[in-house]
C-alpha cells in the first residue's frame, strides 16, 4: 500500500497562465457562491438515519462496486462533502473498504461538518476546503474520482471535468453524475418549479442529456465507457420522506414500504439506473493521454 501522505498544493500551483487569469476574474463569483452555499448549509438538518437517505447510500455503494470494483488501497477523491455532512457519508464507506479517502468542498460550513462527522465516525480525516474547478492535488494523484450530484451547480463544469482528468493516474476511473434532463418522473420540472417560487434552495442546478454530458467529459480527453445512474424513485417521494423525518412526524417509518421495489431493482441490476433522477458516465483516463494543465471549458 502506498504512502498516504498527498501533498495538497498551493492553488494554481501547476496551472497554465490563461487558467490562473480567468481564476482570479472569477473570484468575486466564486466568493458569492461559497457564502450561499454556507447560508444554505447552516439551515440544513442532517438527513443521516432517512429512510430516503439509506435507499441512496446503497444505491450509491451498487453503482460503486459495480463500475468500478475492489477499492481496497486505492487513492479515491469526492468532489464536494455534501453527503458527509448531511447524508449518505458515502466517502466513510470507501474508507471502510480500505480506500485512502479524499474529499473537498467550497463551502467552510459543509467542509467543516463533514470533517466532523468524519473524525466522529472514527475516520482518516483527509477533506480540504477547495474549488472542483482549481483541485489542489497533483497530477495523476488518484485511482478513482466520484462526483454525484455536483457539477451542475457551476457554468464551468466542462473545466472541472477537465480538473477530474488532471488528477486521474493513466488509466484511472470517474463516475461523473448530473440531473438527467429527461427523468422518468420530471424531477428537473420539479426542480423548476419549486425555483421559480423561491423554494429550492440548491439553484442554479442544471439539468443534462445523456449526449451533452458525454460530450463534456469526452472533450477534457477522458474516454466514456458506460451510461449508469441511480435515484430511480419520484422526486416527491424523497421530497415527503425528508419533510417526515426531518421534523419527526412518524409518517417517515412508512417510507421503506414505497422505496423498496425501487431499491430492489437499482441494487440488482443495471437497467434500472438510466431512468434515475442522477445520470452518470463511467469514464477512464487513457493509458496514453498525458497529463497537462486542465481544459478550461
Amino acid at each position: 500500500m502506498r504512502d498516504d501522505s498527498l501533498t495538497v498544493m498551493e492553488p494554481a500551483g501547476d496551472r497554465a497562465p490563461a487558467v490562473v487569469e480567468a481564476l482570479a476574474h472569477g473570484s468575486a463569483a466564486r466568493a458569492r457562491q461559497r457564502q450561499a452555499w454556507d447560508r444554505v448549509a447552516a439551515a440544513v438538518g442532517d438527513l443521516w438515519g432517512a429512510p430516503s437517505t439509506e435507499y441512496y447510500r446503497r444505491c450509491e455503494i451498487a453503482l460503486i462496486r459495480r463500475c468500478v470494483g475492489d477499492l481496497s488501497g486505492r487513492r479515491v477523491l469526492k468532489l464536494d462533502l455534501w453527503n458527509e455532512a448531511f447524508n449518505t457519508r458515502i466517502l466513510h464507506w470507501m474508507a471502510d473498504q480500505g480506500a485512502e479517502a479524499y474529499g473537498l468542498d467550497l463551502s467552510r460550513v459543509v467542509a467543516h461538518r463533514a470533517r466532523r462527522n468524519t473524525r466522529l465516525a472514527g475516520k482518516r480525516d483527509r477533506l480540504v476546503r477547495a474549488d472542483i474547478r482549481e483541485l489542489p492535488y497533483p497530477q495523476g494523484s488518484f485511482d478513482f474520482v466520484y462526483t454525484m450530484g455536483t457539477i451542475e451547480h457551476i457554468d464551468e463544469y466542462v473545466q472541472a471535468i477537465a480538473e477530474v482528468r488532471r488528477v486521474l493516474r493513466p488509466g484511472g476511473r470517474a463516475i461523473i453524475g448530473v440531473p438527467h434532463k429527461w427523468n422518468l418522473f420530471l424531477r428537473p420540472a420539479l426542480v423548476w418549479l419549486l425555483d421559480r417560487f423561491g423554494k429550492y434552495a440548491y439553484a442554479p442546478e442544471k439539468s443534462f442529456g445523456s449526449g451533452e454530458l458525454r460530450r463534456a467529459i469526452e472533450q477534457t480527453g477522458l474516454v466514456v465507457g458506460a451510461r449508469t445512474g441511480i435515484l430511480t424513485i419520484p422526486g416527491l417521494l424523497r421530497i415527503a420522506d425528508v419533510f417526515c423525518y426531518t421534523r419527526r412526524i412518524p409518517l417517515y417509518r412508512l417510507s421503506p414500504l414505497a422505496l423498496w421495489a425501487f431499491e430492489h431493482l437499482e441494487t440488482r441490476y443495471r437497467w434500472p439506473g438510466r431512468f434515475g433522477y442522477l445520470m452518470a458516465m463511467v469514464a477512464e483516463k487513457p493509458a496514453g493521454l498525458p497529463d497537462g494543465p486542465a481544459a478550461g471549458g
